[in-house]
């Protein structure tokens, strides 16, 4: 595909960003906003963008910056946890909304081709370095490469490695089953096989719904699986009052699916001069909860403020190394199988007030804040893991 918006017929840019996904549009949209939108960009992407390939769910007490395309949002959500208890939260000064990426990928394409210092490339990349090499020809940065694509394979048995996988129906059904106002943010009554499986339900309209069965592992399933566990939760246990919806009463209208890792393996986020890795790449997914949305947007806000007032380079995360050694016992908790997970997650909602949850999983919380949170899990399995990820790193230290 030819340049779109291209002005440098030298091929060199001030910003390349390599991978147009969520954390590059991003990156580009919050460039746009700052100072530095007069700056040569070119954003490279191997595709159009043009299918809603993902659902982004966040909270958050403000208003977004993607205000205009919230496709849904809600201020409270059910919880199906164990030991029966099941309560509808109010999230009190948060709110849960939710966006489709076609929609995101409309609103940030509309915003960025009325600045002709944007270009965009559909190509795939080849070599990443200060130069990147894609099958359309070789670009350059003056000042910076933003990299996106990057992977690790997270088999390093010094760190935790989990992967938080899922697949996702949106389905449409004949008659009135949902609650418009009501959906379900964790729903643990499906079967665990020594995993941590939930499933949540994002309704839509009264008909239609997107419901996504999630796992937390170390390993994939089939295909079939997913679909299997899918259906059963639809047919057996979600329900509306005492109706539950028979087999031939819904149909499938899209799917998504995605592999999102969880890992507290330290991310080399400048590889070499002029590199900066963002997004999975660069760490921004939150290693024992895999969220990813939110999160990329503060770091890439504060990316772009960095930039914009020459300040030392990075990739705009503040690592906190308390917090990061809250996300490895979990992970370890988890991946030992210390306890069942399903329980961990209920005592959270159980024992907490719903916002102070929200605000502990987005690190906004104070030390002491946290200790009082951590003061509600299971005591032996998570001192049992501290310990021992403390020996560890005190052993990797010499």
């Amino acid at each position: 595909m030819s340049l779109k918006n291209n002005q440098n017929p030298s091929n060199t840019y001030n910003y390349i960003i390599a991978g147009g996904g969520m954390a590059g549009l991003s990156l580009a949209f919050y460039l746009n906003q700052s100072s530095l939108r007069n700056k040569s960009i070119l954003i490279i992407d191997r595709e159009e963008k043009n299918t809603n390939d993902h659902t982004w769910c966040f909270w958050e007490k403000e208003r977004s910056p993607y205000e205009e395309i919230i496709f849904k949002q809600w201020k409270g959500v059910w919880f199906h946890g164990t030991d029966s208890f099941s309560q509808f939260l109010d999230l009190q000064e948060y709110t849960y909304k939710m966006i489709r990426a076609i929609d995101f990928y409309k609103y940030i394409f509309g915003i960025l081709k009325e600045n002709i210092n944007i270009t965009f490339l559909q190509a795939d990349i080849l070599e990443l370095t200060e130069t990147v090499k894609t099958d359309q020809g070789d670009f350059y940065a003056s000042e910076f490469v933003f990299d996106s694509c990057y992977r690790s394979n997270y088999d390093n048995p010094k760190y935790h490695n989990m992967l938080q996988h899922f697949k996702g129906w949106v389905i449409e059904t004949e008659k009135t089953v949902f609650k418009v106002n009501e959906p379900i943010l964790f729903d643990f009554r499906t079967d665990q096989k020594n995993e941590l499986r939930f499933v949540y339900v994002l309704p839509y309209s009264e008909t239609k719904a997107l419901i996504e069965f999630t796992i937390f592992s170390d390993n994939l399933i089939t295909d079939a699986e997913y679909e299997f566990y899918l259906k059963k939760y639809i047919e057996e246990t979600l329900k509306v009052g005492e109706y539950k919806i028979k087999p031939d009463e819904y149909q499938i209208s899209e799917t998504e699916f995605g592999i999102i890792p969880m890992s507290d393996e330290v991310h080399e986020i400048l590889p070499m001069p002029k590199v900066i890795r963002i997004g999975t790449s660069g760490g921004y997914v939150k290693a024992s909860t895999g969220y990813t949305f939110q999160r990329s947007q503060r770091f890439l806000q504060n990316l772009v403020k960095s930039l914009a007032t020459n300040s030392k380079v990075s990739n705009g995360m503040k690592f906190n190394a308390w917090k990061g050694f809250l996300d490895t016992v979990l992970l370890n908790v988890m991946l030992k199988n210390r306890t069942p997970q399903d329980k961990i997650f209920t005592g959270f909602f159980k024992n907490n007030n719903p916002s102070k949850v929200l605000k502990f999983l987005d690190e906004d919380t104070s030390f002491f804040e946290d200790i009082l949170f951590v003061n509600t899990v299971p005591k032996p399995p998570f001192i049992k893991a501290a310990w021992e990820v403390l020996v560890k790193k005190i052993i990797t230290q010499f």
